[in-house]
């Protein structure tokens, strides 16, 4: 990979170079002071992989020509290094095909993290690209814990099965999923995805999530509830094919209603998980939701029912779940309050926060158990395959 800086503040440029050459020591690089008019020049002769910007204000003659470059080179990954700036900005600044914006003062480990990220997205489209599986998590009843589940067995599919992973937000309309594993508010949504839907690849994709792990993404749901609107059903087709090919799973946090959006994710699912708790109000539910998927045409065999905040003490059991739902239940996760409470309250993931608590346990005995399935599943179409040809 080759790199090349192009920086109006000297002292910026020779930052840059000092930090690049303790962490890529082996990589090719061009240095230059300067504005965006070097850019078309420097892109034709030294044809960089990844460039890196700072001094740029984006104004109309800088988004031309930026426009112009990612167009005609769209493999080139660039990097902005600016002082913080509102949302408005960060949006157009993507809208030119800058994929990430580093904030200056500059800071050695951001900035070689956002150049590490760039290295492994271009590794991974080099990569041939495969089906990942769709997991979706759905509420029997609100409160019933979906979103913890989603969130944090996503993240220990990626920290512990070394899974490639991503969350995709689509409680569109109050979803919160990316608070329960980090504790920054999210620059971009899944709306500025669908607003620019024509441009939707494995990189985009990327380059729009917040990198939780470097294996690890979470697309969020819109911060302003009305962007929601924006969002069609058929959007949700796009997003999802293009993810599963590029992660090992895609793990989808639906919330409670059944509309167009949340359909054509749950059509979309290989294997889907209703969580509910052992209380009348939400095996009630759950009874109702149940029925709509198979009204819906889903088998039962796509179903895992999950038992959330579980109590072996509590009067209806696992028996009484099963008999009155007609369906197993898939796995328990037990109840340990205070854990959950301060991993939520953190945006902590609970296998970070107390690898050893009874929550975090469970939720790993999930993951294998997922991992070894899909590891089983992959074997078998290869096996059937070769028994075809």
């Amino acid at each position: 990979m080759k790199i090349a800086t192009i920086a109006q503040d000297p002292q910026c440029l020779n930052d840059i170079q000092k930090y690049l050459a303790d962490a890529c020591a082996s990589t090719p690089m061009v240095a230059i002071t300067g504005g965006a008019q070097q850019i078309p020049a420097v892109i034709e002769q030294e044809h960089p992989d990844l460039l890196l910007l700072e001094g740029i204000k984006l104004n109309p003659g800088e988004q031309q020509i930026l426009s112009i470059v990612t167009s005609h080179f769209p493999d080139l990954g660039v990097i902005m290094l600016c002082p913080p700036q509102p949302q408005e900005f960060l949006l157009e600044a993507m809208r030119v095909g800058i994929r990430e914006i580093v904030p200056t003062p500059l800071n050695q480990h951001v900035l070689i993290d956002a150049v590490e990220r760039f290295r492994q997205i271009k590794a991974l489209a080099k990569a041939p690209l495969h089906d990942g599986q769709v997991l979706a998590f759905i509420p029997c009843k609100g409160g019933s814990g979906a979103t913890f589940l989603a969130s944090n067995i996503a993240y220990s599919l990626a920290a512990i099965e070394s899974k490639r992973v991503i969350l995709i937000d689509f409680n569109l309309q109050l979803g919160d999923a990316s608070l329960f594993v980090q504790d920054s508010t999210p620059t971009t949504s899944i709306a500025d995805v669908t607003r620019q839907i024509q441009r939707l690849d494995g990189s985009f994709l990327s380059s729009s999530s917040i990198h939780v792990l470097p294996n690890f993404d979470v697309l969020a749901a819109p911060e302003e509830p009305e962007k929601a609107a924006e969002i069609k059903p058929e959007h949700v087709k796009s997003l999802i094919q293009v993810a599963k090919k590029h992660y090992d799973f895609v793990i989808l946090d639906i919330g409670c209603s059944f509309d167009a959006i949340s359909i054509q994710c749950l059509d979309h699912a290989d294997l889907i998980f209703p969580v509910l708790q052992q209380t009348l109000p939400f095996i009630r539910n759950a009874k109702r939701v149940i029925d709509t998927f198979y009204s819906l045409g889903y088998p039962a065999n796509k179903i895992r029912l999950i038992l959330n905040r579980f109590g072996k003490k509590d009067d209806i059991t696992v028996t009484d779940v099963t008999n009155t739902l007609n369906l197993n239940v898939f796995k328990t996760v037990p109840n340990d309050y205070s854990v959950v409470a301060e991993s939520v309250n953190q945006g902590i993931p609970v296998i970070k926060l107390a690898r050893r608590s009874i929550v975090a346990k469970s939720l790993q005995e999930i993951t294998r158990e997922l991992t070894q399935g899909n590891e089983q599943n992959g074997l078998l179409k290869k096996l059937f395959s070769f028994q075809i040809s």
